[in-house]
C-alpha cells in the first residue's frame, strides 16, 4: 500500500510543471486556479504544484468564475496560441493581370 502511494506521488510530481506560478503548499477547501498569459490556458494548484491545462477549442479561461468561457465573457487581455502561431504576411492580396 505504501508503494502504491509512493508511485502516485511520483506520478503527480512528474506531471507537475516546473517554473509555473507559486501555489499554496497545502490544498484548502477551494481549488486554486491561476490565469496563464495565454488566454486559452490556466494553472490549477495541487499541494504546492502548478499544473497547466488547456481550455477546449475557442474558449478562454475566465478568472472570475474559474472556468473556460466564451472569449467575450472571459475578460482575458493576454494572448492566445493562435496569436503566437500566426505570421504576418506582407504580400499584397491583389493579383496582377
Amino acid at each position: 500500500m505504501i508503494f502504491a502511494a509512493f508511485i502516485v506521488l511520483l506520478a503527480l510530481t512528474a506531471f507537475g510543471v516546473e517554473g509555473g506560478p507559486s501555489c499554496p503548499e497545502k490544498d484548502g477547501a477551494n481549488s486554486v486556479y491561476i490565469p496563464h498569459k495565454d488566454c486559452t490556458k490556466f494553472w490549477q494548484c495541487s499541494n504546492g504544484t502548478p499544473y497547466l491545462f488547456d481550455c477546449p477549442a475557442d474558449l478562454h479561461f475566465n478568472p472570475k468564475l474559474n472556468v473556460c468561457d466564451w472569449p467575450d465573457r472571459a475578460g482575458c487581455n493576454g494572448s492566445t496560441d493562435s496569436d503566437s502561431n500566426s505570421s504576418s504576411d506582407s504580400s499584397s492580396s491583389s493579383e496582377s493581370n
